[in-house]
């Protein structure tokens, strides 16, 4: 990866958005924070797309399910393909497959391990990158 990547961490739980961005921040990556789908939204409307997206499912105003098909139906080819980690208390099989359905790139369930996810995040924007070409 020539530069940093840019990743937006969603969650209505401050805590969980501290961890998360602390162990991204630590690696190198440049993390910004948002409480909810709106936020989110409201960046990228902005312009400013990150180059992954780790998300929380249960949020006030727009929950992870509606961020992600809004963002997939998006006729911006980089906002409909943005890269999305699910990182969830809802773990079950169903919730799971809707998600990956949906068009998830890869699903954590809470409680998670900082370094699995960062490992999760790394996988993720490799995988992008090859995708991309670059």
């Amino acid at each position: 990866m020539n530069r940093q990547a840019k990743i937006l961490v969603a969650d209505d739980d401050r805590i969980v958005r501290r961890i998360v961005a602390v162990k991204l921040s630590g690696l190198g990556y440049e993390v910004s924070e948002a409480e909810d789908g709106r936020e989110v939204l409201d960046h990228i409307e902005n312009g400013e797309v990150p180059d992954l997206l780790v998300l929380d499912s249960l949020m006030p105003r727009v929950d992870g399910m509606s961020l992600i098909r809004t963002l997939r139906a998006n006729p911006d080819r980089r906002i409909s393909s943005l890269p999305v980690i699910m990182l969830t208390s809802r773990g079950s099989e169903r919730d799971v497959v809707d998600g990956l359905e949906a068009g998830l790139d890869d699903y954590v369930t809470k409680p998670f391990s900082p370094d699995e996810l960062a490992a999760r995040v790394r996988t993720v924007l490799q995988r992008n990158e090859r995708a991309a070409g670059r």
